[in-house]
């Protein structure tokens, strides 16, 4: 992959890429939305208002992924465990760019910051069973596959199990 990456904080111009993304079913499909809207522009500001506070609280931190200038995806960190200095981590891409290893760039790229920036030791990701291709990237990247944990959560009215990952801080590197 040669494509260059740049990273940036969310703003009110990116609503419209948003809306695309999180009215697309085959991005939020694995995402975890949790919503009562139904409209995507709605979903969208939403979003973009979570990422914008979770960065003013130090909870969190979001970054659109761009290239030449323009929004292809979302990485980020939340849920900040501060006890076990650890996070969360999520991330999309609109799916037009799916195949061509943009976060599989991504990750290794951004993640060094987000460590920095939230003085993490540990950063963790669950992934449902079907979402094959974030296993793969997971792996890909450095990450330990801790265990499968069984209908441990539940979206709509049907329980999900979940893969759980993590990267130690001291991994980094070697990832």
């Amino acid at each position: 992959m040669t494509t260059t990456l740049q990273f940036r904080d969310f703003s009110a111009t990116d609503l419209p890429t948003l809306a695309s993304a999180m009215g697309d079913t085959r991005v939020t499909q694995f995402y975890g939305l949790e919503t009562a809207q139904t409209d995507a522009r709605a979903i969208a500001k939403e979003q973009l208002a979570w990422y914008q506070e979770l960065a003013k609280d130090g909870d969190g931190w979001w970054q659109a992924i761009c290239i030449s200038g323009q929004v292809v995806g979302g990485i980020g960190i939340y849920d900040l465990e501060e006890d076990g200095n650890s996070a969360e981590l999520g991330y999309w891409l609109l799916p037009s760019h799916w195949g061509l290893g943009l976060m599989r760039s991504a990750l290794p790229q951004w993640l060094p910051s987000a460590f920095a920036r939230l003085q993490l030791h540990n950063c963790v990701a669950y992934v449902e069973p079907e979402n094959q291709a974030s296993i793969r990237l997971l792996t890909a990247s450095g990450f330990t596959h801790e265990g499968l944990l069984r209908e441990c959560s539940r979206r709509g009215s049907r329980y999900i199990s979940l893969h759980r990952f993590s990267l130690l801080v001291h991994e980094l590197k070697q990832a």
